[in-house]
């Protein structure tokens, strides 16, 4: 093996602006689906020595920001490794060593084996970053697999890992896909995807699911109060505090309080939201 895991190629300024993209792309993609795709699509310009020497000195400018420079030192040793043992082959180390490959245990009954489990992880990756829905369609029609009991397992997986690292928006998108495919599996995948591309209003949601859970679905109760347990995270990080307010309130409402002794101050269409809500119940 030679002594750099380099190529010795030259890069034409072109080819600079294009890495410079690339790198912005490879360090803030959501998934290591996402990641691992982008590298094997510009393998050229991502596993050169451009590439690591950039990665280095975008090191040097976060002086005085530790946890910035790791995550820069992360990537570059994951792209270092790429060349090292080849894309696939680092990701699939990345994944051992932070924990995100699923263990057959993680299944119901423990059908999935680790070879399994490792697939699954890769098709969910697929499948979350999929375009559109009409490509997040195709991905589910050629893995019909991610209806099964064990996807789901993983699914959940997935999302207490990401949740540990605090990388909240790929929880987002693992529970907005997860609740997809339940609800494929409970109305059929034409009926489920045609509600995604054409979706009713958040507020109608939330009302739907609240009464529904506290007035006869008792069962989904815990998934209905985690989802909404995201909704509330995702209020905060936009500043929303209208619907931070609703979504308190709902929380408050799931976790057993009497709705008389809960008093949002909410205006318009929450208000309206609120007090369908109660009117349900």
């Amino acid at each position: 093996m030679p002594d750099s895991p380099f190529a010795d190629e030259l890069l034409n300024p072109d080819d600079l602006d294009e890495l410079a993209h690339l790198l912005h792309e490879f360090i803030t993609a959501p998934t290591f689906y996402a990641k691992q795709r982008l590298v094997e699509g510009n393998a050229r310009l991502l596993l050169s020595r451009a590439a690591d020497s950039a990665l280095a000195g975008l090191r040097l400018s976060y002086d005085g920001d530790p946890s910035v420079q790791e995550a820069l030192d992360q990537h570059r040793r994951l792209l270092r490794r790429c060349r090292e043992i080849g894309v696939r082959d680092a990701f699939l180390e990345l994944r051992r060593l932070l924990g995100e490959r699923p263990s057959a245990s993680a299944a119901p009954g423990g059908e999935l084996d680790e070879a399994e489990a490792l697939a699954l992880v890769d098709v969910i990756g697929e499948f979350i970053t999929a375009t559109d829905w009409s490509d997040s369609r195709r991905v589910l029609d050629a893995h019909p697999e991610l209806l099964s009991s064990g996807a789901d397992a993983v699914f959940e997986r997935l999302i207490r890992t990401h949740e540990a690292r605090r990388e909240l928006n790929v929880v987002r998108q693992l529970i907005v896909h997860r609740d997809l495919l339940r609800r494929c599996r409970e109305v059929g995948s034409d009926a489920a995807f045609e509600r995604m591309a054409d979706p009713p209003h958040e507020l109608d949601i939330i009302a739907e699911n609240t009464i529904a859970v506290l007035t006869g679905q008792h069962g989904e109760r815990a998934d209905w109060q985690e989802a909404v347990r995201q909704s509330r995270i995702r209020a905060a990080e936009l500043g929303d505090g209208p619907m931070l307010s609703l979504l308190q309130a709902v929380s408050r409402l799931l976790a057993g309080e009497a709705p008389d002794v809960i008093k949002p101050e909410l205006d318009g269409p929450y208000a309206a939201c609120w007090a369908r809500i109660l009117a349900g119940l």
